[in-house]
């Protein structure tokens, strides 16, 4: 498919230009906006997009460039999780130096915008950054993210060093007006052993159309162990299209877990290729819509090597006419024996008019494997709700309190204690008697 014709002047002029980026820089911007003109919007034909449209999209990227400044953010940065250490703060795709707070630090860790590092350690992004999500790939999304971003994130862990406190990259999106286009990039290399928890946190507010198509990088090195947190609470208008690339080496492990509560349509992506014997990988997310809200959530695991575990834990819930999405795939290539793999989905509907679809695959290539998948789809349990009613609570609170119920293993996923404080809140505050729920917790 190609791009329409309005679209294309758009983009070129939405392409960063006047700043002192290297060459190599330049030539994948430049790359990535021709692969997205070849590629164009992916749409209902394609497989990966089935179930989800993004006509919504097109005449956001047809705009003329909308401005960037917005309004002062920082009533929306209270909204978002701090655990008090080192934070970078972006708002509508650029760095706020004076909303950030880098924190303290071990020795040779490094927590910096993107254009930071390419001018100090441009030895260290050089061979990283676009390797697994290509800008001239088959990724349209990616393409776009390529060619269009303004700034970024950078960390760099050393082999062996372990970073106690989470580290914190917060993407605020509060420009006024429809056709507001930010493209946040991510990038994360730990070498051997190192250690961290990185919490992506969106936040959005307004009922006007805008798009956040983020990317993110995670390169594990041997034995390195990684946990990424992405919670999205984008505003009502928003387009939420984010995807998550990592790859792992021996005996590494990634634990991805998302919470996707905002937006008009969100989109979230996994692709974790397993390329080291021993490696794991668990991802896990929650997604709550309602109203005509669309959330959609993709995973892609390859093992390619023998000896890795996957395992995939969804939870969805929706109400209204809200639709949901869950899309798992994973792949076992030839000669990766002794693989262990599952997945689970779990959807609960809040209305007659609310709406899942769940595709668990498996591709498997190898014969000495364990692989399996499973998925409910279910409502409130009318007996449940019936006995908590008994005991004197209303109606509201029942009903909140069941939800939550179910939501709460997701939620405690979060394991660093302030950003799962701060999780808890905004799934409450999406609850029957939400408030009163947490009074009473």
């Amino acid at each position: 498919m190609t791009m329409p014709a309005a679209i294309t002047p758009s983009l070129a002029g939405r392409v960063p230009g006047g700043r002192r980026e290297p060459a190599w820089l330049r030539e994948a911007r430049e790359q990535g906006l021709a692969r997205f003109g070849e590629l164009g919007l992916p749409t209902r034909k394609h497989e990966e997009w089935k179930y989800t449209s993004l006509s919504a999209l097109a005449p956001i990227l047809a705009a003329p460039a909308a401005p960037a400044e917005g309004r002062d953010p920082r009533a929306l940065l209270g909204r978002a999780p701090h655990a008090g250490g080192p934070r970078l703060v972006f708002a509508n795709g650029r760095f706020r130096a004076d909303l950030s707070s880098p924190g303290p630090l071990p020795s040779g860790v490094a927590v910096v915008p993107l254009s930071e590092a390419l001018a100090q350690m441009p030895e260290r992004v050089r061979p990283h950054l676009g390797r697994l999500a290509p800008p001239a790939g088959d990724h349209a999304l990616v393409a776009l993210n390529a060619a269009l971003f303004e700034e970024g994130a950078f960390v760099w862990l050393p082999a062996g060093v372990e970073v106690e406190a989470p580290i914190e990259v917060v993407w605020l999106s509060d420009a006024p007006g429809a056709g507001t286009v930010a493209c946040p990039r991510l990038l994360v290399v730990a070498g051997e052993g190192a250690r961290a928890a990185v919490a992506e946190v969106f936040l959005g507010e307004g009922a006007d159309a805008y798009l956040v198509n983020a990317v993110t990088e995670v390169v594990l090195a041997g034995g390195a162990r990684i946990e990424h947190h992405r919670l999205q609470a984008e505003g009502d208008g928003a387009l939420h299209l984010s995807s998550l690339h990592a790859e792992e080496g021996a005996g590494a492990r990634l634990a991805a877990h998302q919470l996707a509560l905002g937006a008009a349509l969100g989109r979230s992506e996994a692709r974790v290729r397993l390329a080291g014997e021993g490696g794991e990988v668990a991802l896990s997310g929650l997604y709550m819509g309602s109203g005509v809200q669309v959330l959609d959530n993709v995973s892609l695991v390859e093992h390619a090597v023998p000896r890795c575990t996957t395992s995939e834990n969804y939870k969805g819930i929706l109400d209204g006419k809200a639709r949901g999405i869950f899309s798992g795939r994973i792949r076992v290539l030839p000669g990766a024996q002794k693989t262990q793999a599952y997945q689970m989905s779990s959807n609960l509907l809040l209305s007659d008019d609310a709406t899942v679809d769940t595709r668990p695959q498996l591709e498997i290539f190898a014969d000495d494997v364990k692989c399996g998948h499973g998925g409910t789809v279910g409502q409130i349990d009318e007996t449940a709700l019936f006995y908590l009613r008994s005991r004197g609570l209303d109606l509201a609170q029942a009903r909140g309190l069941l939800i939550y119920a179910f939501a709460s293993e997701m939620v405690d996923l979060v394991r660093p204690a302030a950003l799962r404080a701060g999780a808890r809140d905004l799934v409450a505050a999406r609850l029957p008697a939400g408030a009163r729920l947490l009074e009473a917790a």
